[in-house]
């Protein structure tokens, strides 16, 4: 497959430059019993955990405990959640009882209409063919602090899940091989940050040569290459990034929020971390 080489940039743009945080979490949102968290307490505790984050990127929020995941958090902007495998479902998954599970929120401005994409295969693994998982786009605006309305930039801002541990080693390459002729057909011209649960352990093999492969072939970068993330690197929950010409993402930090987002006896809300990534951003003149 060939490689993704960054396409010039023609247009005049002013110069303006700003910074956001972006959080994801895999809430662990399947009902409660069968999810390995408590979601029916947890989700609103989760809830009132989010206001200090400008972006927030959900996996396996499906729709049981969307209201209360939502119910306390502050972010104005609001994707509308997936309607259910007998509304959406494109690919025609009989098995399917749940959605995609992938949603998100936003201080700044997106599209709440997300293009939701399912994984074209599913495994027997954590009942994979039970649901729609796969990725799903919208765009984000991020906006200077000035008068002037050329001074923002639109970010294509992915949620994503692929196929869970145990699987076909196959299926995951499957879903990457998806995901990156999904990127290639979208504007070349806006920045790209895809964030969720990737369920790849890029310290074991053959994980770790489809990861790079993926990055290599889409020309998206993982934010451990530009931050010390120290030994969370190789956990599944991960953000990459994509600047463009005339707009340069740069990551700032990677840090799991493990000790804000637990209980009243300090465990653990979901059987994920959440992963707080913040970025820099500038929108550059071109000429």
């Amino acid at each position: 497959m060939r490689s993704w080489q960054q396409p010039g940039v023609r247009a005049t743009t002013p110069k303006a430059e700003g910074s956001f945080s972006l959080l994801t979490y895999n809430v662990a949102g399947l009902p409660e019993g069968i999810s390995q968290s408590h979601p029916e307490a947890n989700a609103p505790i989760i809830s009132g955990l989010l206001g200090d984050f400008d972006v927030v990127l959900t996996q396996e929020d499906f729709g049981f405990y969307t209201d209360a995941i939502r119910s306390k958090a502050p972010q104005k902007y609001r994707s509308t959640p997936h309607p259910g495998p007998s509304v959406l479902n494109p690919i025609k998954r009989t098995e399917a009882i749940a959605g995609d599970g992938l949603n998100i929120m936003s201080n700044l401005p997106i599209d709440p209409e997300l293009d939701r994409v399912p994984w074209a295969g599913c495994g027997p693994a954590a009942a994979g063919c039970l649901a729609l998982k796969g990725f799903a786009r919208t765009t984000l605006t991020l906006a200077a602090d000035t008068d002037d309305p050329k001074a923002e930039a639109q970010v294509d801002l992915y949620s994503l899940h692929l196929e869970a541990g145990g699987v076909d080693h196959d299926l995951r390459a499957d879903d990457l091989d998806q995901l990156a002729a999904y990127l290639a057909k979208q504007p070349a011209d806006r920045p790209v940050i895809i964030g969720g649960d990737w369920n790849l352990h890029t310290d074991e093999e053959p994980d770790a040569t489809q990861f790079a492969d993926f990055l290599a072939t889409t020309g998206m970068s993982d934010v451990c290459g530009s931050v010390d993330c120290g030994n969370d690197g190789d956990v599944i929950d991960k953000v990459v990034f994509r600047s463009t010409d005339d707009v340069k993402l740069t990551p700032t930090s990677h840090t799991f929020e493990r000790e804000l987002f637990v209980d009243g006896a300090g465990q653990p809300l979901s059987d994920h971390d959440p992963l707080r990534v913040d970025f820099d951003w500038e929108l550059r003149p071109t000429r």
